[in-house]
């Protein structure tokens, strides 16, 4: 279980799921209808990895947007009652964001999403109040990053908690959003020490630190390392079934097999909850492998069940 006291910046939303079967279905019943199975569930990339982390037993605070309306409040009692402090900024005249899932049969999800409020959040509080002493660690999604005034508001957020001494991770989010917001997103891998990635982020990320202008292939975590916080720099892509490749202060790799799934119900949050079981055991002071292995594990019971943050009684993390 986790002691870490840590803070995460990002988006929180309202997740509304439809399972579709296939997207092929959903045209075929274009101008008709298609009944779905729908669920409504708390979401947000940043929302996810932070219940995951309050579950695990970390003193977690959520810092991000909602708007003045009963979603807002539907998402900061959801999310609080998993033990999450909630330090939300309502935004007036806003409506609290949400992201339309449409879930198919094989697992595969196609989400389609407002960002609402999100996209308005600036820093309500002192940045030295918020990013206090206390807090060890900042975890931050880029969905923050993808909007002008979120954008600069999650920079400074992020400038501030190095000032502190906190260290710092983030989660790219979209590899379709990165190239059309570089250079927050430069600032921001350069504020960070590790990135938890796919391996789409991870690709994208590598053809926008290539000055050349040739068009990338493969992977390199050596360049997008020396992005990173000169510090303690890891990179750590994820890659579906295929094993986890990772890279520690620029010289040690790793590749990592990870959990046999027997049936996937949905992809949405896995790689939230994958970034929650690593940070919970790079927290406690685990070495890459041990934290790539727990993050392994979270991820793929979040990939049997319908939901980012569905808790049944094998899905509490350990």
């Amino acid at each position: 279980m986790g002691s870490a006291s840590v803070q995460l910046l990002g988006d929180l939303m309202v997740d509304i799921v439809c399972e579709v079967g296939t997207l092929e279905a959903l045209s075929h019943a274009r101008g008709s209808d298609l009944p779905s199975r729908t669920t409504l569930s708390p979401g947000g990339s940043a929302a996810n990895t932070a219940t995951w982390l309050a579950r695990s037993g970390n003193t977690v605070y959520l810092v991000g947007a909602v708007g003045n309306d009963p979603l807002g409040d539907f998402l900061v009692n959801s999310i609080g009652s998993s033990g999450v402090h909630m330090l939300v900024q309502r935004v007036p005249g806003e409506l609290t964001g949400v992201c339309l899932i449409l879930n198919e049969r094989d697992g595969q999800r196609t989400m389609i999403p407002s960002a609402g409020a999100n996209a308005a959040f600036v820093n309500s509080q002192p940045l030295d109040q918020l990013a206090s002493p206390d807090i060890t660690h900042l975890h931050v999604s880029a969905y923050m990053l993808f909007h002008e005034v979120s954008g600069i508001s999650a920079l400074n957020y992020m400038e501030t908690a190095r000032r502190v001494g906190a260290t710092i991770s983030l989660d790219p989010s979209s590899s379709a959003l990165l190239s059309t917001n570089r250079t927050r997103l430069l600032a921001a891998l350069a504020l960070s020490d590790l990135l938890l990635a796919n391996a789409d982020e991870a690709l994208e990320i590598t053809r926008l630190l290539h000055v050349d202008g040739e068009a990338c292939q493969d992977i390199d975590l050596e360049l997008i390392s020396s992005a990173l916080n000169p510090s303690s720099p890891t990179v750590v892509v994820t890659d579906g079934a295929a094993p986890v490749r990772a890279l520690g202060s620029s010289l040690h790799n790793f590749t990592i097999p990870v959990t046999k799934i027997d049936a996937i119900r949905s992809t949405t949050g896995a790689g939230d909850a994958f970034n929650a079981g690593y940070l919970n055991a790079w927290l406690e002071g685990g070495d890459i492998p041990a934290s790539i292995a727990a993050g392994t594990i979270l991820a793929a019971r979040v990939l049997g069940e319908v939901g980012a943050t569905t808790l049944t009684s094998d899905s509490v993390p350990q």
